[in-house]
C-alpha cells in the first residue's frame, strides 16, 4: 500500500500565532508547509527561509496556487470573512484561527 500524500498547506498571515503553530505542523508526516502569505517583505523572506516553502504577498494570490491543497487562515480577526471566502472561493479546505469572525453575519458568509 502507497503512503498517501501529505496535504500541502498554505499559512494566511505569518505573525505571532503563527509562528506558535508552525513547529506542530512542519513536524507532522501527514502535512507539508507549502506557502504562506502576508503583506510583509521580511515576514515572507523569514518564512521562505525557514520552510523552504513560497511566500505571497496576498491572500488572494496564495489561494490561486494549484499546489496548495489546504488554507490555514491566522490574520487578525477582521481579515478572516475576507480570507476565508477567498479560500473557500478556490475551492480549498480552510482551517481559521478563533474567533471565527467578528459579527453572526461574517460566520455565516463564511459557512
Amino acid at each position: 500500500m502507497s503512503k498517501p500524500k501529505p496535504i500541502r498547506i498554505g499559512i494566511i498571515g505569518l505573525g505571532g500565532a503563527t509562528s506558535q503553530m508552525l513547529p506542530c505542523l512542519a513536524a507532522h508526516p501527514g502535512m507539508k508547509i507549502a506557502a504562506g502569505a502576508d503583506p510583509r517583505r521580511e515576514a515572507r523572506e523569514r518564512f521562505a527561509a525557514d520552510f523552504g516553502a513560497a511566500g505571497f504577498e496576498s491572500a488572494e494570490a496564495l489561494c490561486a496556487s494549484r499546489d496548495i491543497d489546504a488554507v490555514y487562515v491566522a490574520t487578525p480577526h477582521q481579515f478572516h470573512r475576507e480570507h476565508v471566502i477567498a479560500a473557500a472561493s478556490a475551492g480549498k479546505h480552510v482551517v481559521v484561527e478563533k474567533p471565527m469572525a467578528l459579527t453572526l453575519a461574517d460566520c455565516d458568509a463564511m459557512i
